[in-house]
């Protein structure tokens, strides 16, 4: 079993290249060897920190990756920027799939993982007989036959005879859409090997009908009946060890974390400018707001000479630093949230784009934090609250303790075993 070969197959962002990266690792201090890393070359400086085998992914036109992700304004479910984004990714998935095919044929894996972004390699794999297992760092999007549906803003349970209805009109509403998405595309999709959006059994295609690899913990989701071959393993948020400075921490003060990822540029300095106006109201308190660029140089960190307790950094290891924070302020996104979460500390949540308002919803519902209210003065009051409040502190620390329950290489090494 230890000689079995496994293929990880994730685009280059940190959200979901990292967390198969660390599961690589954990695999690997469990006495795996054959492990292979497949992305795009702008990740090669993760992967070899990382110390594994890297095999790059769509040379020459990799650039277009980033053109679907790093979007010049918020996608939200305006149609004309959804369609672009499903163009350029279809404009991809051909290359990709005949470079797979090759280095497959030539040098065939036992198992590819691929995350929930790059089906296309699943399902190849699936057709050339090879075991294809999915990794979806946000289980909330996998869509089951009850329950709230996710990609609607972010609904949360409804305790109302209506809310049944509700969940069933916005579940019916989103498989029209996509649907109706594969109709304008069905030609291309077939080639790809996505001949229909949904499966006999009811669950999509571009999922795994063998293994689904959850990286959250269960008790984090609303209630829904999950596929009998999803494994929530728990959550992985360490990054590779870029080099970086440490942020400054002052004895004696609280500080707060401001992170938007490692993506939405477009929001980034409208965000880090409303913060240094609460930064300045908020004197004993030290900010620190991170660019998220893992470039894998030293970074520069520095203090605002306006409002000294407001510090941009380009880069903060989570993993590293995150439990010297007093509050977490992010965009929902699902590593520095669970990152968050996983060393007891609450968040500030203001959700921008994507499955961010889906993972908002859930952080309010389990008491787990607060969304955030754009403006100065409501943001004042959110952090005050947050710092003080001994019920949502609790709580956070009732998810913490169930997140240390899970083991995450142990469950994936008895799935493969």
């Amino acid at each position: 079993m230890l000689q079995t070969r496994i293929d990880f197959v994730a685009p280059p962002f940190a959200g979901h290249l990292f967390p198969l990266l660390q599961l690589a690792g954990l695999l690997r201090a469990r006495g795996f060897r054959n492990l292979r890393v497949l992305t795009t070359p702008e990740a090669a400086g993760a992967v070899e920190l990382s110390n594994f085998p890297f095999v790059p992914l769509l040379n020459g036109v990799s650039q277009t990756v980033f053109e679907i992700s790093d979007t010049p304004q918020r996608v939200g479910s305006n149609p004309v920027r959804l369609l672009r984004q499903l163009k350029l990714n279809l404009s991809l998935m051909h290359q990709l799939r005949s470079e797979l095919r090759s280095l497959w044929t030539d040098s065939r894996p036992d198992v590819v993982i691929c995350d929930l972004t790059v089906p296309v390699a699943g399902l190849l794999a699936q057709s050339m007989g090879i075991r294809w297992w999915t990794s979806t760092p946000t289980p909330c999007v996998v869509e089951t036959g009850d329950g709230t549906p996710s990609y609607l803003g972010g609904w949360s349970p409804w305790n109302h005879p209506l809310g049944t209805v509700r969940d069933a009109a916005g579940r019916s509403l989103i498989r029209t859409f996509k649907k109706s998405l594969h109709f304008m595309f069905a030609r291309t999709m077939r080639e790809l090997g996505v001949n229909s959006i949904y499966r006999e059994d009811g669950f999509e295609t571009v999922y795994s009908p063998d293994t689904i690899l959850a990286l959250g913990v269960k008790e984090f989701e609303f209630p829904r009946s999950w596929p009998d071959w999803m494994i929530f393993c728990g959550p992985l948020t360490a990054s590779p060890p870029f080099p970086h400075p440490s942020p400054d921490f002052v004895p004696g003060r609280r500080h707060v974390l401001v992170s938007l990822g490692t993506h939405l540029w477009w929001a980034k300095e409208r965000v880090r400018k409303l913060m240094r106006k609460v930064a300045a109201q908020m004197p004993e308190t030290v900010f620190h707001f991170t660019q998220g660029r893992a470039t894998g140089t030293d970074a520069e960190t520095h203090a605002d000479p306006d409002v000294p307790n407001f510090h941009t950094c380009e880069y903060i290891d989570y993993q590293q630093y995150i439990h010297r924070y007093d509050v977490v302020m992010n965009h929902g996104g699902t590593g520095v949230m669970y990152a968050a979460l996983s060393q007891g500390v609450p968040i500030l949540a203001w959700p921008q784009d994507y499955d961010q308002f889906d993972h908002t919803a859930r952080l309010v519902w389990h008491g787990l934090g607060l969304k955030c209210r754009p403006n100065a003065n409501a943001i004042l009051q959110d952090l005050q609250r947050l710092l003080q409040d001994t019920t949502i502190r609790s709580r956070v620390r009732e998810m913490q303790t169930l997140i240390d329950a899970y083991n995450p290489a142990e469950l994936v090494e008895q799935r493969l075993r």
